[in-house]
């Protein structure tokens, strides 16, 4: 699946992209399982395109609503998202309990954060967010990389099967 959404408030802008998601790194028989049941699996890219202030609440229940919107007229799709480790939170309260946190760890719970809000608001059920933490070492460095998976109930054995490839693949 492929589409694209953007949002500008007060001086910032976001561009939300669900894009085929790439299943090279996936072994053959994984590969070949998602195929015969077909599932589409993309990758969601939240992209800050300008701005430095705090995200708003309104801007990120808006990213919320598009992304449900998605996903409910594409029965079919699992959505994949990496939390990015790069790019540092503006504004980010260096006071609060989470001001040691990775960017990453914090995007990840923040992820969950508002998928559990909005399951609960809008009471979905049959919908989970499976999330997955790969602990890696470079040149002695611990890093840690969080994904998410986001997939209907009827298809947990897909998203185990991811679960344990991508695992595979990570070496954890």
């Amino acid at each position: 699946m492929e589409a694209s959404y953007s949002i500008s408030q007060r001086g910032s802008e976001y561009r939300i992209l669900l894009s085929p998601a790439n299943l090279n790194i996936l072994s053959e028989a994984a590969y070949d399982y998602i195929q015969r049941k077909g599932i589409d699996i993309s990758e969601l890219i939240i992209d800050r395109v300008k701005g430095e202030s705090t995200t708003e609440q309104d801007v990120l229940h808006d990213i919320t609503g598009w992304v449900a919107d998605m996903f409910a007229s594409n029965t079919d799709l699992i959505i994949y998202y990496s939390c990015d480790d790069m790019m540092p939170i503006p504004s980010r309260n260096a006071s609060s309990d989470n001001k040691d946190l990775p960017v990453n760890e914090y995007r990840s719970r923040l992820f969950s954060h508002i998928f559990d809000t909005y399951m609960l608001s809008h009471q979905v059920t049959g919908v989970t967010n499976t999330p997955i933490r790969l602990d890696n070492y470079v040149n002695g460095q611990g890093y840690s990389i969080f994904i998410h998976l986001i997939a209907r109930d009827k298809h947990a054995d897909v998203v185990e099967m991811l679960k344990d490839n991508i695992k595979e693949v990570s070496g954890k």
